[in-house]
């Protein structure tokens, strides 16, 4: 099991790409048209966890299941409208501030399904235990780049739900 943590998350506008995806390929596809998308348009870079990119899974990824997942990147507040329009394949949304249940899972982005169940496990068992609840903003992996991100590195990632 992972150790668990909670982190507050502040109200946030983000710039999103939302599919619904099939299997582990789509997935990834769609991870390689966000980072297209934002190598093309650079964005204000924002500090910590609550500025990082993450992914939702809005439903199940698998060859049985489409998702869908979507893609974020918070941006500063003030300048959100102005950067949605210049990237008109992202959507612009807020999300509210809340608290997350996370735990680390180190470098890389490719999250095996045993890794994915003992972390969701993890999480879920503390909650349980804690009478907190999953909200309704979709559980998520969050990636935080330590730095320039070259051939064979990979940013740090975690896995978190946000708490109701």
């Amino acid at each position: 099991m992972y150790e668990v943590g909670v982190r507050d998350i502040p109200a946030r506008s983000l710039l999103c790409l939302k599919r619904t995806v099939g299997g582990r390929a789509g997935a990834t596809a769609l991870g390689k048209d966000f980072v297209t998308l934002l190598a093309e348009h650079p964005l204000p870079r924002m500090d910590g966890r609550a500025g990082a990119a993450f992914c939702i899974y809005w439903g199940e990824v698998s060859d049985d299941s489409d998702g869908p997942i979507e893609w974020c990147k918070p941006v500063p507040d003030d300048r959100a409208q102005k950067l949605a329009s210049e990237i008109p394949g992202l959507s612009l949304r807020t999300e509210a501030a809340h608290q997350e249940a996370f735990v680390s899972l180190g470098p890389g982005g490719q999250i095996s399904a045993a890794r994915w169940q003992v972390a969701s496990e993890s999480l879920f068992n503390w909650a349980g235990q804690r009478g907190r609840h999953a909200s309704d903003l979709g559980v998520r992996v969050t990636f935080l780049a330590s730095g320039p991100i070259t051939a064979g590195s990979a940013p740090d990632c975690d896995f978190a739900v946000p708490l109701a």
